[in-house]
């Protein structure tokens, strides 16, 4: 007898292919944004504290820091780079297309990434955050009496889409950002599963619910199969 298919809800826009990843695994998946980016401008100022070489060790935790430095690729002098860190394969994956190779920590977070940073603590860092950046790093540095200095460079805003939560079985995130957004407008129905990417959305989602689940890698097409794996087993 066929299997009624599970309905999972993810806060964050797909592709047509990952729909239909989970469609054959029958999932019916439905995915609304919680979340808006903004990639800043930056002024001529910032852009000669970045050129100037005073922090030559470069810090991505997130693609979006990246997309937002890829938009000034004429104006920043990448050569002066020393070492670029960057949590997540993606991150690093995305430096490629400027030119810089990124070490990642073996767990994909910043604080595994702060313990790789220790070897380098008498080094000068420029950290590229968001506005809702969490304190990791920033407690590191001060800890350390490391030379950082932070500049943001995009903007997350949070949005709440209207959805009626009785019609899934499951709910899956890809950031804290999207946690604490969906969380501000909805409670969660008859302690519906969470399914987080990453271990830092999971440590987001904890505050939130006892019922959190890890996908085995970060990326879209493992956390539908862990999905998968938890409804249709």
């Amino acid at each position: 007898m066929t299997k009624t298919p599970k309905r999972i809800l993810f806060t964050r826009n797909l592709n047509s292919e990952q729909v239909e990843f989970g469609t054959k695994l029958n999932c019916l998946i439905d995915h609304h944004t919680f979340i808006r980016i903004d990639l800043c401008q930056l002024d001529q100022k910032t852009i000669d504290i970045i050129n100037s070489g005073d922090y030559p060790n470069w810090i991505f935790t997130s693609q979006n820091a990246v997309r937002s430095l890829m938009q000034f690729q004429a104006k920043i002098q990448f050569d002066k780079v020393n070492k670029c860190y960057a949590v997540g394969e993606k991150t690093a994956e995305l430096l490629k297309n400027i030119d810089l190779t990124a070490e990642i920590p073996q767990r994909q977070n910043a604080e595994a990434l702060s313990h790789l940073l220790e070897e380098q603590s008498s080094e000068s860092f420029l950290y590229f955050t968001g506005n809702l950046r969490q304190d990791t790093l920033i407690n590191f540095f001060e800890e350390h009496d490391t030379p950082y200095k932070e500049i943001q460079v995009y903007e997350t805003h949070l949005i709440q889409p209207e959805i009626d939560l009785e019609n899934y079985d499951a709910i899956c995130f890809c950031s804290p950002s999207a946690v604490h957004s969906f969380f501000k407008n909805y409670q969660l129905k008859n302690n519906q599963p969470c399914f987080a990417i990453g271990y830092t959305t999971a440590v987001a989602l904890v505050d939130y619910s006892d019922n959190v689940m890890l996908a085995d890698q970060t990326n879209v097409y493992a956390l539908i199969q862990s999905c998968n794996q938890y409804l249709n087993s």
